[in-house]
């Protein structure tokens, strides 16, 4: 895959230090390490290929929109049909901002027809996003308070005992922290820790293999983790938005954790096998790298007041979400989460900047109305039956089509908008075959958060192959091996374990 100057992302050109090293947060580092990608640039190819296909996709996406439509398919649903491969278009080659192509989207669906325009705007201000918003807010409060920091360099301190058990110290220590963060601003906090780690083991980068795992451990645990709760990823308050539209049902906090937790668990001792045997060995001294954790642990200091105050407004808010969403909506919840923040000093406005992927949050918005309008102008349904021809697919193919479609699509552009995309058809194939919708969510969620084989698929992986030991060949092979493995255990999870938890997951 070839890549412009401009689009390859930053990666540290200095050899490592030799010897031991202290730990240095990004603040005390030298300027070309300070930067750190938080978001995956889901583009294809160099910027002419790039370019080429964006003007194919859009001049499809007008022809759809200017042409007699098909028969049996309504006016709005054929401009839902025209705005969504212009919008897929725009984002998979990233030829506009992710966050203007949002916005795009939205002014195109209230202007050709697909939605009014008051619902194209209001769709695009559903409660969903104001809750992946705030989560970020408060995502920042626990980064700039140090205290996510504490807690990934204690943890990490258990599992210094021997190299592999660093390798799966560090997949563990991103999923546990992704439980509970954006997965973004998780890969994000561990880059600078895990590249100290490396730094001082004296690995070389683009040479190491232990390096190239130790950086893959962080992704795929972050990756994995984002499955886990509804604040890992934008996904999954999304697919919740859109189950709770079409069907006036959800799944709370603590049921999400309870579905995910064998899969999760599962996938962690999956990958730390896929690592294990898939990976080059390597010789290698941890000595000087337990020193760098060591260093970072004592220069933490006491638990500072701030410290405390944010993982109050944390606990108080998470605990609300698991006792109080029946009868309090979840976006309330996070909103007045996030206003806490700021309302007790422990964030300011300007704290925000690198911290709230505002295109993200954009993105969200569009991805979320294209997919109310395929929904809603019958776009979804006209197009499965065309394809099935009313044939009726058995549950487990459903489920299978699925997970394979949203693992495919969020190779190549925002899992969030592989999600928007998909459950509508996801909704209309429940339908036709008998399937539970919520198995529909669950299993179209978790699929997107398999994307492992590109750096272009996910922010973990964009942020790990930023580090420059992780080289794309090897992150397809082995980032192949790891899509099926953990694609087989999402079936037999959607198969046997979520049917005998359903009725806990409200």
């Amino acid at each position: 895959m070839s890549e412009s100057a401009a689009e390859r992302p930053r990666r540290p050109e200095r050899e490592p230090a030799s010897g031991p090293a202290s730990f240095e947060w990004p603040a005390d580092r030298p300027e070309d390490l300070r930067s750190t990608p938080i978001a995956a640039p889901a583009s294809l190819g160099g910027s002419r290929l790039r370019r080429r296909l964006a003007l194919a996709g859009c001049l499809a996406g007008a022809a759809i929109l200017a042409l007699p439509g098909p028969v049996g398919l309504p006016r709005a649903g054929q401009a839902s049909f025209g705005v969504f491969v212009i919008a897929v278009t725009l984002w998979v080659t990233n030829a506009l901002p992710i966050g203007v192509t949002g916005l795009l989207a939205v002014a195109l669906l209230g202007t050709v027809g697909g939605l009014s325009p008051q619902d194209a705007y209001a769709a695009f201000g559903n409660p969903a996003v104001f809750f992946i918003l705030s989560v970020f807010i408060m995502a920042a409060a626990v980064i700039q308070s140090g205290l996510s920091k504490r807690l990934a360099l204690l943890l990490l301190r258990r599992f210094e005992g021997g190299v592999f058990r660093l390798v799966a110290g560090v997949m563990l220590v991103g999923a546990v922290l992704t439980v509970w963060m954006p997965n973004q601003a998780t890969a994000a906090m561990l880059f600078p820790i895990t590249l100290e780690i490396a730094r001082a083991a004296g690995l070389r980068p683009g040479r190491s293999a232990y390096g190239q795992t130790l950086f893959l451990s962080l992704a795929w645990g972050v990756m994995l983790g984002a499955n886990a709760s509804v604040l890992g990823s934008a996904r999954v308050p999304l697919a919740l938005e859109l189950l709770e539209q079409r069907y006036g049902e959800t799944i709370t906090f603590a049921g999400w954790l309870l579905a995910s937790l064998p899969a999760v668990v599962l996938g962690l001792g999956v990958g730390l096998l896929v690592l294990r045997f898939a990976c080059r060995s390597e010789d290698v001294d941890l000595g000087a790298a337990r020193g760098a954790i060591e260093d970072g642990v004592a220069r933490l200091g006491p638990l500072g007041r701030r410290e405390l105050l944010v993982a109050a407004v944390m606990v108080a808010t998470i605990a609300a979400w698991v006792l109080l969403s029946g009868r309090i909506d979840r976006a309330a919840i996070a909103v007045l989460g996030a206003v806490a923040m700021f309302a007790l000093g422990l964030l300011r406005w300007a704290d925000l900047d690198g911290f709230v992927p505002w295109g993200i949050v954009l993105m969200y918005g569009g991805a979320v109305a294209i997919g109310v309008a395929i929904d809603r102008s019958g776009a979804g349904a006209w197009l499965v039956d065309g394809l099935l021809g009313g044939t009726r697919l058995p549950p487990l193919a459903v489920l299978a089509v699925l997970a394979l479609a949203s693992v495919a699509l969020s190779e190549v552009m925002s899992n969030a908008a592989a999600v928007a995309v998909l459950l509508p058809l996801g909704f209309t194939l429940a339908g036709t075959s008998g399937l539970d919708p919520v198995l529909i969510v669950l299993t179209t969620c978790f699929g997107a958060g398999l994307a492992f084989t590109l750096p272009i698929s996910s922010a973990p992986n964009t942020i790990a192959y930023a580090s420059g030991y992780v080289r794309t060949r090897d992150m397809l092979l082995v980032g192949s091996l790891m899509t099926v493995a953990q694609l087989g255990l999402l079936l037999l999870t959607a198969l046997l374990y979520w049917p005998l938890v359903r009725g806990l997951l409200q």
